[in-house]
């Protein structure tokens, strides 16, 4: 099966802008809406015990294993 990549559309700025057009025009029926594309931040966890990390730590606080 053939694909066609689309990570071009993902990476540039200038196609990232014509795709929220695009898409706020599908979605909407009209010209003008932009779709609002959101950004995923996976939240760090802990490998042992999979406690939720806020970022700076060396240590689990839960169970003080080293991250």
């Amino acid at each position: 099966m053939d694909g066609f990549d689309l990570t071009k559309y993902q990476e540039d700025e200038k196609e990232k802008e014509k795709i929220r057009k695009i898409m706020g025009k599908v979605l909407s029926g009209r010209s003008g809406y932009e779709a609002i594309i959101e950004k995923r931040e996976d939240i760090k966890r802990c490998s042992e015990c999979n406690w939720a990390l806020e970022g700076g730590e060396k240590f689990c606080p839960e169970c003080g294993t080293k991250c």
